[in-house]
């Protein structure tokens, strides 16, 4: 798939998030998944647990330009945990329950995003500083 293909296809989709509430069933709550990257084994991995207190750790600390894998354990039934997103770099990713779940990222800007539910209403901060 295309990146423009993917971008135009996640814009739709979450266009179609908008509305739907915490209490909403799963079946009504669509995600769109991010698109895999492959990470290499010796990347530095950062187990993040999804529970109901939300993320934990709820701040994550990177280097700029660092490869790094985020490894999501998500043990709530939460239906606002059910995914994640980080939206400074257009990634979507579900998170099935009791599933280690690994996003490949590389920070390439200084700075603080901010790592949140697929509804942004649970949220914790990956802060990136200088290498």
């Amino acid at each position: 798939m295309s990146l423009q293909l993917l971008v135009t296809t996640l814009a739709l989709s979450l266009s179609s998030l908008a509305p739907l509430g915490c209490n909403k069933p799963a079946e009504e709550a669509p995600v769109v998944a991010a698109a895999e990257l492959a990470a290499p084994a010796n990347v530095k991995r950062i187990d993040i647990a999804v529970n109901d207190s939300g993320f934990s750790p709820s701040t994550i600390e990177l280097k700029k330009g660092e490869p790094v894998v985020l490894r999501f354990t998500r043990t709530t039934k939460s239906e606002c945990l059910k995914a994640i997103a980080i939206p400074d770099l257009k990634i979507e990713k579900d998170l099935p329950l009791n599933t280690q779940v690994e996003v490949a990222i590389t920070p390439e800007k200084e700075g603080k995003m901010v790592l949140q539910c697929w509804m942004a209403m649970v949220k914790a901060t990956i802060n990136v500083v200088g290498s």
